[in-house]
């Protein structure tokens, strides 16, 4: 009893819990979630990152699927996940062409609805088989409260 009555007149005279040192809104913008088109030489492959600042690394069997024949341009597509989790996405005919940065589809799994960008090719990971996965598109969860500006590369 005593305890609790030293808790709540530290709490009411400010001297309660220090407040975090970063907003919730800096907290939003490093973890936002994303799914990357990625060419991996010998096959296509769909991986999702719960926190994109993580797209460096392979994100797991249950976060990956293997598109067959490419991503359709031009077409709405889907791909299922080891997680059970269906991600469909149309991408606009133009998409492989559009430059870095150029919104070129949409998407959803499920959950959220995503919006699809032009990637600038960048390495995510290297598969097991030594092929390099590069990413062609990236679509970022559009619950984020990031302006576009702040979600491009």
């Amino acid at each position: 009893m005593q305890f609790t009555k030293i808790a709540v007149v530290a709490l009411l005279s400010g001297l309660g819990l220090a407040a975090p040192s970063e907003s919730l809104s800096n907290l939003s913008k490093r973890a936002r979630e994303s799914v990357h088109l990625a060419n991996c030489q010998s096959y296509f492959a769909i991986d999702y990152y719960a926190d994109d600042t993580k797209d460096n690394v392979f994100p797991g069997n249950n976060n990956e699927c293997v598109s067959s024949g490419g991503f359709h341009e031009g077409s709405s597509a889907s791909c299922k996940f080891g997680s059970g989790v269906t991600f469909s996405y149309f991408l606009s005919s133009n998409a492989h062409s559009a430059s870095q940065g150029t919104q070129v589809g949409t998407g959803n799994n499920g959950f959220h609805n995503f919006s699809c960008f032009r990637d600038d090719n960048h390495a995510l990971y290297t598969d097991g088989n030594g092929n390099a996965c590069q990413s062609t598109y990236v679509c970022f969860d559009e619950s984020s409260n990031m302006g576009k500006e702040e979600r491009l590369f």
